[in-house]
């Protein structure tokens, strides 16, 4: 998905609920961190917290999945590698390829690309604080069984 400014409404939303139907229809659904080179975004050192919280959902709760990997386009000391590949501890996540959703203090859907975390931790992107806060409570959106995601 090409760049969508922090906290607007999510443009595939219709379609995902009339096609795999979910979210509800009137789920209000925004998007974040949707970044590219040409549009400017707030920075901030990440906290390891938020990054850990972050990197169990990217891990463990990516949903919405592509076919193929889309990869970071912002500018690098050294190109990465084709696909991002962040290794937290022991563990390994490949990023480019699914979103993570997390749901806010209000009850909105936040939907990122899981490549938010090298957004994050590579970047300095600083999320919107309901993002960060929904992340931090580990608030997953989970699909009902059987919704393919």
């Amino acid at each position: 998905m090409p760049y969508q400014q922090d906290l607007t409404t999510h443009p595939y939303l219709e379609a995902m609920s009339r096609v795999k139907g979910w979210p509800p229809p009137g789920t209000p659904a925004l998007t974040v961190g949707w970044l590219a080179p040409e549009h400017d975004f707030p920075t901030a050192l990440p906290d390891d917290a938020f990054l850990d919280a972050l990197f169990y959902l990217c891990a463990h709760h990516s949903i919405i999945r592509t076919r193929g990997f889309h990869n970071c386009l912002l500018p690098h000391a050294t190109r990465p590698a084709a696909i991002c590949v962040v290794r937290r501890g022991d563990e390994e996540v490949r990023l480019g390829s699914a979103e993570i959703g997390v749901v806010a203090a209000g009850g909105e859907l936040l939907l990122a690309p899981n490549l938010v975390f090298h957004y994050i931790e590579e970047h300095h992107y600083q999320p919107p604080a309901i993002f960060t806060e929904a992340v931090l409570a580990r608030r997953t959106i989970t699909p009902p069984a059987g919704v393919p995601f």
